[in-house]
Formats: structure tokens, C-alpha cells, sequence
């Protein structure tokens, strides 16, 4: 058992960010937070339900702009593209995960995301894809 993580949400890349919200509103989400991450060019929220997992809905502020979604929305309207967990100790983590000979390997360095109001950054496994950590 990795004891390091704790679930937090699945991340949606998205083209079309109402139609995801409108689908979600359908099945009981609302928004916990939204907001507009300027240094990714991205709009980020996180949508809640009592009773299932929370829903981060990721989508560009401008279609022109660069964000790093593109490739996922490209030639889909939405993706979803990661798992997140939280995580108190990075480094113990790191060597929990190379003990247990599973690939955990850093795609995207430690910075702030203003939806967290904390650090996160993202790693890839080659068991369940991309993971984002929240730092906490």
C-alpha cells in the first residue's frame, strides 16, 4: 500500500467548458472553485458532489492562447488526463515508489496553481498515466 497519497480529484481537459459543465450540472456536480490560472493560459474549477468524487475541469482562458492541454483537445473535446492526489512528504514518496519498482517520474516541476492555493506538481507512471500531486 503506498501510504503517501490521498485521492483528491480526476482531471477533465476540456474544448468546450460549458457543455462539460452543463453535463455535469445534470448529474448533481456544482462548482467548488473556479478560477483563471494566467501563467498556463488555462481556466480551472473544481466541481463537487456529495455523494461521488470531485471533478477538476480544465479549459483555455483563449482559444489562440498556448496551455498545456492543447495536445489533449486537439483532436478530442475533452480528455480525461489525470488523477490527483495529495501528499505531505514528496521525497518519501519518491523513495516508496522506486521500492515498490513502479515508474514515478517528474514531467513537470513544483509551481503554484492559484485553484489550490498550494504547490502541485505532475509525474507519470506508466501504471495509471499522469498524476498530479498537491503539496500540502
Amino acid at each position: 500500500m503506498i501510504k503517501e497519497l490521498k485521492f483528491n480529484h480526476f482531471g477533465l481537459a476540456v474544448r468546450d467548458k460549458s457543455k462539460a459543465e452543463t453535463f455535469l450540472n445534470n448529474l448533481g456536480y456544482k462548482w467548488k472553485k473556479e478560477v483563471d490560472d494566467m501563467n498556463q493560459n488555462i481556466n480551472a474549477g473544481i466541481m463537487f458532489h456529495p455523494l461521488y468524487f470531485d471533478i477538476e475541469i480544465i479549459s483555455k482562458i483563449r482559444s489562440n492562447d498556448k496551455t498545456p492541454i492543447d495536445n489533449l483537445i486537439k483532436n478530442n473535446s475533452s480528455a480525461l488526463y489525470h488523477i490527483c492526489f495529495e501528499c505531505t512528504n514528496i521525497s518519501k514518496l519518491e523513495i516508496e515508489m522506486k521500492e515498490k519498482n513502479l515508474l514515478f517520474k517528474e514531467i513537470v516541476k513544483k509551481i503554484y496553481s492559484p485553484l489550490f492555493e498550494r504547490d502541485i506538481s505532475f509525474y507519470y507512471s506508466d501504471s495509471i498515466g499522469i498524476i498530479e500531486i498537491l503539496h500540502v
